[in-house]
């Protein structure tokens, strides 16, 4: 769900990342990649590491609480960075793109949330592309299972 979702992204912002940030529409894809690929890291391991409620918290449309604000700052951090380290993008800029995508991207999530009928621990499953392995115990099995390959 998330890859549909970064799709819709970049259509509804694309135009605005690069004549906001001066980010030349060559790098849209990669950096649409990067920034989908981080939120997905990220909460997945917020999600293994059993802080649930902060990751729905993320995901709505309510105020952040502590925990959420903590898992956003870790996404934008971890974006930036690869924003850098693998497209050579300026920390200026790249802190530009986080502001603007980042954002953007929890907002669509909180919509589709919201618009869904499953409960958020099964949302979030859907989301992180786990759909149908059990839930959060077949996601983490999964991701064990990749990591001893």
């Amino acid at each position: 769900m998330i890859e549909q979702i970064i799709g819709k992204l970049k259509s509804e912002i694309g135009g605005q990342l690069t004549s906001q940030t001066e980010l030349s529409s060559g790098n849209l894809d990669s950096v649409f990649s990067i920034v989908g690929d981080v939120v997905k890291s990220e909460a997945t391991k917020e999600m293994l590491g059993g802080n649930i409620s902060s990751l729905i918290n993320l995901f709505s449309d309510k105020p952040n609480d502590a925990g959420a604000n903590k898992i956003q700052s870790q996404m934008s951090s971890g974006i930036v960075g690869e924003l850098m380290g693998k497209l050579g993008i300026s920390p200026e800029q790249s802190n530009k793109i986080v502001a603007i995508a980042l954002p953007a991207l929890l907002n669509m999530i909180a919509k589709k949330k919201d618009g869904d009928s499953n409960d958020d621990s099964s949302f979030l499953g859907d989301l992180l592309g786990n759909a149908g392995s059990g839930g959060i115990g077949g996601m983490a099995k999964g991701l064990l299972g990749g990591f001893l390959k």
